[in-house]
């Protein structure tokens, strides 16, 4: 994988739009940014950090065969790369909360923004934004995000902790034409925040209403049952979990 680093810009993934206009498509790319201004989250938020002491960054991955019929599979297959490595550092009590929320103990330490590219004969490619709150330890706007350092009393080495991610990271593209969706959900289904629990969810109009995590269907929707066995599915903007 090629890696470029720079230093500020507002969004590793817009940059990488551009970047691979005029490079080689069929090429891994990452950029990643020692500051990052405006990075986008999920629901139109913005992924603030400060400089030098975090991983924000953006990798395309090309050669993603009919990306579009399993845009969930793609989505699922980057959050265990990324709990995977993790794991490897002991941070506790990892999962994931939906749709790609990296947690340890219930305080958000990661994000994921995935955008999909798909051409006329199917083939298809991925630009995926990734923020990993790393040695940061103030956050004063989030009070439910934490960080590697402030969970393991302990500072991490940024470029090794982001070679490790882009190693897994390679290998998707791989994982994503030969495994079969059954197989990536389950394990997804392992790690995923309050699976088969009782959790409170808010509506956009503001009601609350409790509801069982069922799962999560192939479009990447949330599916949660409610009194009286009622089941619905949920996008992003529909839905929200209270914890």
């Amino acid at each position: 994988m090629i890696v470029v680093k720079v230093d500020a810009i507002s969004s590793t993934n817009a940059f990488l739009k551009e970047y691979i206009k005029t490079h080689s498509e069929k090429k891994m790319y990452c950029i990643s940014a020692f500051h990052q201004t405006t990075g986008k989250g999920q629901r139109g938020t913005i992924w603030s950090t400060e400089a030098g002491k975090n991983l924000t960054f953006s990798v395309y991955l090309p050669g993603i065969r009919n990306i579009h019929q399993n845009t969930f599979k793609l989505s699922a297959l980057v959050a265990l790369a990324l709990t995977k490595v993790l794991e490897r550092h002991d941070i506790p009590k990892l999962s994931i909360k939906w749709p790609n929320d990296i947690l340890s103990r219930q305080y958000k330490i990661g994000g994921i923004l995935i955008e999909n590219m798909m051409t006329q004969n199917k083939d298809g490619a991925s630009i995926i934004g990734i923020g990993l709150n790393v040695n940061q330890t103030y956050f004063p706007e989030v009070p439910k995000a934490s960080s590697l350092k402030s969970i393991m009393n302990a500072s991490f080495n940024l470029d090794e902790l982001l070679n490790e991610i882009l190693i897994e990271m390679e290998s998707i593209p791989n994982q994503f034409n030969t495994l079969s969706y059954s197989d990536v959900i389950k394990d997804y289904y392992k790690r995923l925040f309050k699976y088969k629990a009782v959790s409170m969810f808010q509506f956009p109009n503001g009601q609350l209403l409790q509801g069982l995590l069922r799962g999560v269907d192939e479009y990447g929707k949330l599916i949660v049952e409610f009194d009286n066995d009622r089941v619905a599915n949920f996008d992003i903007k529909e839905i929200k979990m209270i914890y």
